[in-house]
């Protein structure tokens, strides 16, 4: 094979799945002028190009826009691929029969087979994006069989359309018993790789005259729809979207062939980045895969928020994109991400210590879709953004405010924290100002699967005794499950009390809704649209009353006592904890920033030293070339002419400074006249003052949803502006309690102790009142004893005297009887 920088011969290009490493890896030797390097093959690779050597493939490089065509190898024939693709072209792509075949119960098998063609390792891939999206004929090759990328396409479009809207399909494989009758069998469509890459792909590019294109989506909304989509490095989250993306313009340096063989996977996608860019009109985007991997995706942050629109700006803070680190076999739901690298994924330079990923970075452990293992489906595991995806946007919380001048990031080495599992971590700070709006004061329990637990009903109705009935729903309580907006952003549908109301109705008083339960098998099918709505909404977020009584929904990890903010800027409340600083941690991170600005100061003199000899040497070769008797016109034309004004003349009127040059303090007085144009950022900087406390730093523990401070309202409410500096504060691995800082440490012990002398003195008066009350018993006792014993004395008595009186009668009678007969004649 020749790798060649610029092809003018027809060639085709291949796209392929690298594959699991392993023992039956084969070589290719590749051929660069007089040199071979021999690089390892892969047994998928291997079988792709078994499978095109008869296409004559001259080279596989990374042009696949200049390709003729693109060959997808989708892997070895298996899972009825034969049938899918079959399938495909006789029966889905035959309009005439669709509505028919829709309807058909027979073609379960062939529908099966179409899922499990849809979930090919492949279609995760996040290069293969642009691979497809650049080519400009397609073919997708699995086995020995083939398929046109466009007819793929419209039978994948069509069959996410028809599912998506009517769920037909899922209620033909429902009906067979080989596939056990479930109700969700194909699972949510929309988020399978191999559907997000067909409905983004055609819309990535207008096509214009002479074959060009131009790219309509940008970088920030390319990362946040890819997030299903994997990468071996965790960069390439960015890079591999960086060509096709409208905003960007990949730029790196370039390597020789040597350090490309000693890489050659890295390199080659980053020189095909560079071959892709030249159509591009854009800003540069600087690529280096030698950069750790918390600076790549701070610097995505930073350049999604300078591209974006400033009043929802931040929204990417509130968006999961960022892959979770390479850490085994750990659950991907779990609260806190583990967010600290191993030094062979992302390795820092000495003495800046581990590499970690800030709070304001969410994982894809927060996506609201995931690939379930057992049925390779994608099913919800989470809620949906509040967000949405740029440029969409459902809320203005934070109403015309944007992002200040107060923005700003900062990085360092962690020293001194009372979060021993972070001590020698880098972290990464980023202030942003706002305000705080309230404070989580009741939490429910967490929805598990969408369902809405017992207790949601009491804190939604906000009163001890729930005295109504299930259709008197609080209008705050069934608009706060629907996040007060339709499937599609807009408003609320005017029928979702009602529903949601016989909702209820249909599940057991006094116990969890299951709304999954109803969705399949409750009546009318409509009340499984709001209730699929509320899923959306409410899986895994919490409830919540604040203090002023607010009703909300959180994150699953908010606790009693997060704070409710408003972040300028961003268009939904988020939840975020205060942490403490420790003092030596203060100090620590105080001589770091002053260790920088340092650096940063002499770095900066030896640039303007450098620019100044520079423009010395020029005019000093402008001197003697002035002092030569021909002069130039231009020469000529400045004879007569000030020293002021040739210098004028030279270097441009910049008023001072570099030759051509402009200072970037007019650039950031002239931004911050732009920021105080705005009347509300201007009655908010006359009307409070901004609180800066360098004490205390915060964790993002996510967006949230408070009723009735969605669209702007709470900016008239605020009292107090403040400076919030979030970083990372939990890892994955450490538990709760390990956590914990140390001042709430000490307070635990202090109150672990308290309740020990607490339940000593409750023993004790436990004893002491059990002591008295068998003194009591005892005494009762005894005097019943005696009580019985004189009444027992007293029964004698009267018993005897009884009988002392019946035998004095017997002997009255007896006497009596003796004189009558001595007396009776």
């Amino acid at each position: 094979m020749a790798l060649l920088n610029d092809c003018r011969e027809p060639y085709d290009a291949l796209s392929w799945c690298w594959g699991p490493p392993g023992p039956d890896e084969k070589e290719i030797r590749i051929f660069h002028g007089d040199r071979s390097y021999i690089l390892p093959l892969s047994r998928n690779l291997d079988s792709a190009l078994q499978r095109l050597r008869d296409r004559k493939v001259p080279m596989m490089a990374s042009v696949y826009g200049k390709a003729s065509h693109v060959y997808v190898w989708l892997g070895e024939e298996r899972d009825d691929s034969k049938l899918a693709i079959e399938f495909i072209k006789n029966r889905v792509l035959n309009l005439p029969d669709f509505d028919r075949l829709v309807k058909d119960r027979e073609t379960s098998r062939a529908w099966s087979a179409l899922s499990a063609l849809m979930k090919r390792e492949w279609f995760s891939r996040r290069w293969i994006v642009q691979e497809i999206a650049l080519a400009r004929d397609a073919v997708l090759l699995c086995g020995p069989h083939d398929i046109k990328w466009l007819d793929f396409a419209d039978a994948i479009s069509l069959f996410n359309e028809v599912e998506t809207g009517t769920r037909s399909f899922s209620e033909v494989m429902r009906s067979r018993d080989e596939f056990r009758h479930i109700p969700d069998f194909f699972g949510h469509v929309p988020a399978f790789s191999a559907t997000r890459l067909v409905e983004v792909a055609n819309n990535l590019f207008r096509r214009l005259a002479g074959d060009e294109r131009e790219a309509l989506l940008s970088l920030e909304y390319l990362v946040s729809t890819f997030s299903a989509f994997q990468a071996t490095q965790a960069r390439d989250t960015i890079y591999a979207l960086l060509a096709i993306a409208r905003d960007t313009l990949p730029h790196t340096t370039k390597q020789t062939m040597d350090n490309m063989v000693a890489s050659y996977s890295e390199k080659i996608k980053t020189k095909f980045i560079e071959q892709m860019s030249k159509k591009a009109v854009s800003k540069p985007y600087h690529v280096d895969y030698s950069l750790p991997v918390s600076d790549v995706y701070v610097e995505f942050v930073k350049f999604s928020i300078a591209g974006s629109d400033q009043t929802r700006a931040l929204d990417i803070i509130c968006r999961p994109w960022a892959p979770l680190p390479k850490l085994g076999e750990q659950p991907e739901t779990e609260d806190c991400w583990r967010a600290i690298f191993g030094e062979e994924e992302s390795k820092r330079p000495p003495g800046e210590g581990l590499d970690s990923i800030p709070s304001w970075i969410p994982s894809i452990a927060d996506a609201a879709f995931g690939i379930e293992r057992s049925a390779q489906s994608m099913r919800r595991k989470n809620a949906d953004t509040l967000v949405g995806v740029p440029p969409q946007r459902n809320y203005m919380a934070a109403g015309s405010r944007v992002v200040t001048k107060e923005l700003r990031f900062e990085d360092g080495k962690t020293e001194h924290s009372s979060f021993s599992d972070l001590n020698g971590t880098h972290y990464h700070s980023m202030f942003v100002e706002g305000f705080i709006l309230d404070t989580v004061a009741k939490l429910g329990d967490t929805s598990q699967h969408g369902n809405i637990p017992e207790d949601w009903s009491g804190l939604g109705r906000n009163r001890k005794s729930d005295s109504q009935t299930r259709k008197e729903l609080p209008e705050e309580f069934w608009r706060t499950l629907v996040a007060d907006r339709g499937p599609n952003g807009g408003n609320a549908l005017r029928y979702y009390p009602r529903l949601i109301s016989h909702a209820f109705e249909q599940g057991v008083p006094g116990d969890t809704l299951n709304t999954s339960h109803i969705i399949n098998w409750g009546s009318p099918k409509v009340v499984g649209d709001v209730l699929r709505r509320i899923q959306s909404v409410i899986w895994n977020r919490r409830l919540t009353r604040t203090e002023k009584l607010r009703l909300g929904l959180v994150p699953k990890a908010a606790k009693q006592g997060d704070l409710v903010c408003i972040l300028y800027g961003c268009s939904v409340p988020v939840v975020m904890r205060k942490i403490e600083k420790t003092r030596e941690g203060l100090e620590s991170q105080e001589m770091q920033r002053k260790e920088k600005r340092r650096k940063v100061e002499m770095e900066a003199a030896i640039k303007i030293a450098g620019k100044w000899r520079k423009l010395l040497e020029s005019r000093k070769a402008a001197s003697l070339q002035a002092a030569i008797p021909k002069r130039s016109p231009h020469a000529q034309s400045t004879a007569g002419a000030s020293p002021s004004q040739k210098r004028k003349r030279n270097h441009g009127d910049t008023g001072g400074g570099l030759p051509g040059k402009k200072w970037k303090g007019s650039e950031n007085v002239s931004s911050r006249q732009a920021t105080n144009q705005n009347p509300e950022n201007h009655s908010t900087a006359a009307t409070s003052k901004l609180k800066n406390d360098n004490s205390v730093f915060y964790q993002l523990i996510g967006e949230c949803y408070v009723h009735g401070m969605m669209n702007g309202e709470a900016i008239h409410l605020q009292l107090e502006r403040t400076l919030f500096e979030i970083r990372v504060t939990q890892t994955r691995a450490v538990t709760e309690e390990a956590m914990e800082p140390a001042c709430l440490q000490k307070e635990a012990e202090e109150t672990a102790a308290a309740e020990q002398a607490g339940r000593e003195r409750l023993r004790q008066e436990i004893d002491e009142r059990v002591a008295a009350e068998q003194e009591r018993l005892q005494k009762e006792a005894e005097e019943r004893a005696t009580a019985e014993r004189a009444a027992e004395e007293t029964r004698l008595q009267i018993a005897e005297q009884a009988k002392q009186e019946q035998l004095q009668l017997k002997a009255d009678e007896r006497t009596t009887a003796e004189q009558e007969r001595v007396f009776s004649p």
